[in-house]
Order: C-alpha cells, then sequence, then structure tokens
C-alpha cells in the first residue's frame, strides 16, 4: 500500500497557474519563431497541444478553505492538520446534496457543487458542497463513492454483463491508492509505483458481482477479473 500524502490545494492552484503562464509563452515563442506560409498551415491544421495538462478538476480556493473551516469545528481539530485529498465535480439532484434527513424537506433542484475528502492521518471524512462552498454537508454515508463515477461504473457493469443499467447498484465501494495500474495488471506487467488516489466499487446485480479500480475522477476504469 501506498502512503496517503495528502494535496495542498493552494499550493496546487499556484503551480497550475504557472504552468498555464509557461504553456502561454512556450506557444507565442513557437509562433513567432516558427511562423509557416499560409498555405502550409492549410495542409497542417492540427498540432500538438503545447501546453501540459492541468488537473482534471481544481476546486476553487474559497471551496476548500471552507471545508476546512467547517471540518476544523466538527472534528475539533486544528485546520494546520487537516488536508483535502480526493475531490470530485458533482451534480446533486437537491438542495440537501443528498444528504437529507428523513424527516428534511429539500429543495427538488439539481445543484452543481463538489465532494472532497479532508484527512487527518488515518481518519477520512467526505464533505459535499454547493458550486461556491455557500452550503456544506458531512456525508454520513458508509459508501461515498461520487455520484458521477458510481453512473460509470455501472454502465460498463451493464455492458459487460448485458443487464439494465437499472438493476444494478453499487453496493461497496471505498477509496484506495493505487500504483499506475490501478492494481489490475496481467502477470510480469511492470506497473508504475506511484499513488493515485481512486476507488474500489463493486457492482452488483440479478446475481453477477464485478469490481471494478478507478481513478480519482473515474476517468480510468478497469475491472478486476481476478476478484470475481
Amino acid at each position: 500500500m501506498f502512503a496517503q500524502l495528502p494535496l495542498n490545494f493552494k499550493a496546487w492552484q499556484k503551480v497550475s497557474r504557472s504552468i498555464r503562464l509557461v504553456g502561454a509563452v512556450v506557444s507565442v515563442g513557437w509562433l513567432v519563431g516558427c511562423v509557416a506560409p499560409a498555405e502550409m498551415a492549410s495542409e497542417s491544421p492540427e498540432r500538438p497541444d503545447l501546453e501540459q495538462p492541468l488537473p482534471p478538476e481544481m476546486v476553487p480556493e474559497q471551496v476548500s478553505d471552507r471545508v476546512l473551516a467547517q471540518a476544523s469545528q466538527e472534528l475539533q481539530l486544528p485546520i494546520n492538520e487537516l488536508s483535502i485529498l480526493r475531490v470530485n465535480q458533482e451534480t446533486w439532484l437537491d438542495g440537501c446534496l443528498g444528504l437529507g434527513r428523513p424527516d428534511e424537506g429539500c429543495l427538488q433542484a439539481l445543484v452543481p457543487g463538489w465532494q472532497l475528502e479532508v484527512v487527518h492521518q488515518n481518519q477520512s471524512d467526505f464533505y459535499r458542497t454547493d458550486n461556491d462552498g455557500t452550503a456544506i454537508r458531512r456525508s454520513t454515508l458508509d459508501n461515498n463513492l461520487p455520484p458521477s463515477i458510481a453512473a460509470k461504473v455501472i454502465d460498463l457493469a451493464s455492458a459487460a454483463l448485458g443487464i439494465p443499467a437499472n438493476q444494478l447498484t453499487v453496493t461497496a465501494a471505498e477509496p484506495r491508492p493505487w500504483n499506475g495500474c490501478l492494481g489490475v495488471a496481467p502477470p510480469d506487467t511492470a506497473c508504475t509505483e506511484i499513488a493515485i488516489f481512486g476507488w474500489q466499487a463493486v457492482v452488483e446485480g440479478n446475481g453477477e458481482t464485478l469490481i471494478y479500480h478507478t481513478d480519482m475522477t473515474g476517468d480510468d476504469i478497469r475491472l478486476n477479473d481476478v476478484a470475481r
């Protein structure tokens, strides 16, 4: 297993801005020093993107700050001992961010927002927010797999099993740090020894069970055949 190294989002955002600036300077230099004739440009309409890829999801600083402040109060821990690890941009199905109590009336509307994992040593708590962090709720769910990833996993399982998606359910999920192969690779395969903070999700339906490993955003999802 890998040590979970919490992400410092303020530092991440500063690095990202620097990457954008460097990419822009490189792009300008490329255009000034290598201007091609019009006829040549028309022959090669596509060129590789010169900018470095940015992290797929950048949580606004005000959202991360507000979540850390609330977590510090609720967990009764110094804010400088808390860090944010996993981050997902989500669309919640109601004004309670999907965490309403049975006796609570929740506005029935789509609410764009975020899910953030707050970590302290070996403790992990998940928070849901609206888009700007005005509404923040600590999750009490056992399964905190982001809904956007759950939908992707169920779609893959539906295609693999030939079972309608509405007959499949993610019955269990837990955050996992993976190597470069997401913990799924044929024997003798060399996998990059880096920590990819993702998920393991169990999908069940019609007597079938599939286990999937994902990265943080669900852009890379792999079936664990060995676990079947």
